[in-house]
């Protein structure tokens, strides 16, 4: 199999940069999926806010304003002086300042949404204090309903702290306590990393294929183009294979080995990745073949690798993403592979209409790797002819 031992000759030469670009692209999937999993824990939890307050009112009902945010939240009080305020800030010292101006006391409880007399300041781009402003506003809300009945101010307030938070049963139907697994993040992240470093080993080896010595050698050659095409893609099958292998090895030891392997699904993740896996190969290919120069490769690959991340729900879960980049998404491999991964993330077990959602999404991969391969087989004859 002269192909097939040419493209191992090279692919060995080339095996320096092929693990440069294996250790880097892994390294930026895992900071990527370790910095969203440590999001995601938080995105639907309370957080102690880091206040400063500053009171120029001094009024009864200002000291239950901060007696209420020091017991949900860590408070300092803070002498009403501007700079020292905007230093707070910039320094970061603090999350937010909420200053009480004078006679919000004579106002805070009358009709008419006087919440917007409190003056909160925060750094620009941060939203923390929409969840304080909305905690000072049911406070205010609730003593204003109290003293409206008839009740004091100190038993208004008292009444608003004593009701009862609800309570809220958590059913979990993904065994993991509602959270996703931290596996399940490297195997959102997995497409990107596959499609970058098979596309550029790939396509490096296959632009070394066309230079005219070995061109010429090939076409001379009893070797029928179709023979050489499907030995090009039995070594670049057996790359991908073992790229895919080393992702599951570097999962297997960072997230636990019997976690891992007695997690629900782990077997259709594990499936789903290879057939992704298989996916990736003839995209490589058919970039592989368009590509002229070695220079060109990353040039193609990483906005390639980028948009396909984007649009596909790798770097933003598909249930952020807008409905009209949904649509357009349908139209790539990764989006049914993010599909199912989302799905085998949620439910631990899965019901008979679920598991013909994960053949459906299975065969549609490897319906779009089908295309990929044609068009690459197509552009060979096309540009064999042409020579």
């Amino acid at each position: 199999m002269t192909v097939f031992s040419g493209c191992l000759k090279i692919i060995k030469s080339k095996i320096g940069i092929t693990i440069m670009y294996f250790v880097i692209f892994t390294g930026i999937s895992i900071a990527m999926q370790l910095n969203n999993s440590k999001q995601s824990v938080t995105d639907f939890q309370s957080k102690r806010m880091d206040i400063a307050f500053v009171d120029c009112d001094k009024s009864e009902i200002s000291g239950y304003i901060y007696d209420y945010l020091n017991t949900n939240h860590n408070v300092r009080k803070m002498k009403n002086d501007k700079s020292l305020m905007q230093e707070t800030l910039y320094y970061s010292q603090e999350d937010m300042v909420i200053k009480i101006p004078k006679g919000f006391g004579d106002k805070a409880l009358k009709n008419g949404g006087t919440e917007r007399f409190i003056q909160i300041t925060q750094e620009l781009g941060s939203y923390g204090y929409i969840y304080v402003e909305q905690q000072i506003n049911r406070v205010l809300n609730s003593m204003r309903k109290y003293v409206n009945a008839g009740f004091s101010v100190k038993q208004a307030y008292k009444n608003t702290i004593s009701v009862k938070k609800s309570r809220v049963n958590l059913i979990d139907i993904n065994g993991n306590g509602g959270e996703k697994t931290d596996f399940s993040y490297m195997f959102r992240f997995y497409p990107y990393l596959a499609i970058t470093v098979i596309c550029t080993s790939v396509g490096m080896v296959l632009v070394a294929f066309k230079k005219k010595e070995i061109v010429r050698r090939m076409n001379s050659s009893a070797t029928s183009l179709k023979s050489q095409n499907v030995q090009l893609l039995l070594v670049f099958s057996i790359f991908g294979i073992i790229i895919w292998l080393l992702s599951l090895i570097i999962a297997f030891f960072m997230y636990g080995r019997i976690e891992f392997l007695k997690s629900p699904n782990i077997g259709l993740y594990i499936l789903n990745s290879f057939v992704m896996t298989i996916t990736a190969l003839p995209i490589a290919y058919f970039i592989g073949m368009i590509v002229k120069k070695t220079e060109m490769i990353n040039l193609i690959v990483t906005p390639v690798s980028l948009g396909i991340s984007f649009i596909s729900g790798v770097f933003v879960e598909l249930s952020v993403l807008g409905d009209t980049v949904k649509k357009i998404g349908r139209f790539l491999p990764v989006y049914w592979y993010e599909d199912l991964n989302d799905m085998l993330s949620t439910y631990s077990e899965l019901s008979k209409s679920q598991l013909n959602k994960v053949y459906t999404n299975l065969l549609l991969q490897l319906l779009f790797a089908v295309a990929f391969i044609g068009g690459a087989l197509v552009v060979t004859k096309y540009r064999r002819e042409e020579k």
